[in-house]
């Protein structure tokens, strides 16, 4: 196998381009063989690698082998001249195979011929250590065995370079599938209804509606006004269904413009329209096999109605610019905060639409009507922002309890978070109070009537008031020690409990 130094800088160079064109070891490594079978004639060739899990040498590809040669190419460490390589990361060269007693011949007996058969095997080493071996034979007459093996190892050193690359895209893919995985598992417990917050009647009847529907592919029209969690249930619906582990795509009906809207839900083909420069897949086809989830459906333009309309009787559609018919397996979940009946008389939607989309309605009762979930609500965001924002927030006191209760909530459950948020960020102690509260809050009274203006000594009386209320509380109403607690006498406190009309035995 004696080579010339241009042919050889040929070699070296396609195999270079061999290695840059594929990821696929396996690709990569049988294009290695042949182009050394291109330029040198191989009768063989074999690159094995070790596998410490089975502690074998097994032939990873092959060139000019069968099939069952190949299965039975499988040595221990030391085994045959293969073994011998790997267990000792030195070359060994044969020059005639017919005579050379340690040859084994399990993949097969060489063919006679007039020229002996030389065989070269170099160890592929990676790291100083040997994980296998690139063995080729070659009939020809005694020549420069050094040059042969010379090529042959920086070739191995090549393959070693592809290995490496390959544990590592392994490696990415499979940390890349663990947190695929682990997303998949806590998008799945986010959005399970026993996940939900509430427990009011309201809330039951919204659960009970999310198991029977879950199951089925039937079309779910989410209704209730803005800030109630309509795209909880929605992600509840996918995550608890036989899609689960398939994609939800959610397209906010609201924030795309018109001219925009069609693309992005059903794609547009390279050269479409000015500024297409590539294909583009709509949100439809990427949902393929899952859910799509249409928030505002009520602001829906009329023009795409009607092409909605069609992907939901006929499960097709065509791209933007296509010709080809895409068929679609998507399940339809909408969303509206607006009275489609109504928009259905001002000839605002179609009436054939609204009878589509409204197969199995879900009603999201508004905050209001459900005041006993709001505590519940306040002390799940209470948590949550304390522990994102790292405080050590553990309660909130009776007075700003009262205020929360007492609110109405035009924004809901979205107001109500938001105005924990913004009670965590502004607390500087462990108790959120009804100062931490913003000023739309601070404006009710008990009675539950709103005023505008607060005098300062109104603030303050309403602060003291607070403190006396949340000491009296942790002491079990023991007037003594909600004195102490607060660094007052007990003559001052007896005054101040009777001054806000408070009553100690309520709080024990």
């Amino acid at each position: 196998m004696k080579v010339e130094l241009s042919k050889e800088v040929q070699l070296l160079s396609d195999i270079s381009k061999a290695l840059a064109e594929s990821l696929d070891l396996e690709i990569t490594l049988k294009n290695i063989l042949k182009l050394l079978d291109t330029n040198f004639a191989l009768r063989r060739g074999t690159i094995t690698l070790f596998n410490p899990y089975t502690e074998t040498i097994d032939i990873k590809v092959a060139h000019r082998l069968s099939e069952e040669s190949q299965k039975l190419g499988s040595y221990r460490v030391g085994e045959g001249i293969t073994g011998l390589v790997v267990q000792t990361g030195e070359e060994i060269v044969i020059p005639d195979i017919a005579k050379d007693p340690r040859f084994l011949h399990r993949t097969g007996p060489r063919s006679k011929g007039q020229k002996p058969v030389s065989f070269f095997c170099v160890p592929i080493k990676l790291e100083n250590e040997t994980i296998g071996a690139l063995s080729a034979d070659r009939q020809q007459e005694q020549g420069d065995f050094e040059a042969s093996i010379r090529l042959l190892n920086v070739i191995a050193t090549m393959i070693a370079q592809a290995v490496k690359l390959n544990k590592l895209i392994e490696y990415d893919r499979r940390i890349l599938r663990e947190e695929n995985v682990r997303l998949s598992q806590e998008l799945k417990s986010r959005f399970n209804i026993h996940n939900m917050v509430g427990t009011s009647n309201a809330m039951r009847e919204v659960y009970r509606l999310i198991d029977q529907v879950a199951d089925s592919n039937a079309t779910v029209l989410i209704r209730g006004e803005s800030g109630t969690g309509k795209d909880l249930v929605a992600h509840a619906i996918h995550y608890n269904s036989p899609r689960a582990q398939k994609p939800f795509v959610k397209v906010n009906c609201t924030a795309l413009p018109e001219t925009l809207l069609e693309s992005e839900l059903f794609g547009h083909e390279k050269g479409a329209f000015t500024g297409a420069t590539d294909r583009k897949l709509g949100r439809f086809e990427r949902a393929h096999g899952g859910t799509i989830f249409l928030d505002e459906i009520g602001d829906f333009p009329m023009t795409m109605q009607v092409k909605l309309l069609r992907v939901m009787q006929f499960k097709e559609f065509e791209r933007i610019g296509g010709h080809d018919t895409i068929k679609t397996n998507v399940r339809i979940i909408v969303a509206t905060h607006k009275n489609l009946e109504e928009q259905i008389k001002q000839g605002l939607f179609r009436e054939d639409l609204y009878y589509r989309v409204n197969v199995f309605p879900i009603y999201m009762p508004p905050l209001r009507d459900r005041k006993d979930d709001i505590m519940l609500l306040a002390d799940n965001f209470l948590e949550k922002f304390a522990r994102e924002n790292s405080k050590e927030i553990s309660r909130i006191s009776t007075p700003a309890i009262d205020m929360l209760t007492s609110y109405h909530w035009p924004g809901n459950v979205r107001e109500l978070e938001n105005c924990i948020e913004r009670a965590v960020l502004v607390c500087g102690g462990d108790v959120i109070r009804s100062e931490h509260l913003p000023p739309s809050l601070q404006m009710i009274k008990q009675n539950g009537a709103a005023t505008t203006n607060r005098t300062l000594p109104q603030i303050i009386e309403n602060t003291e008031r607070e403190l006396i209320i949340d000491a009296l509380k942790k002491c079990h109403g023991s007037q003594k020690k909600a004195a102490d607690e607060l660094g007052i006498t007990e003559r001052v406190i007896g005054y101040k409990i009777q001054k806000y009309n408070i009553l100690p035995k309520l709080l024990s």
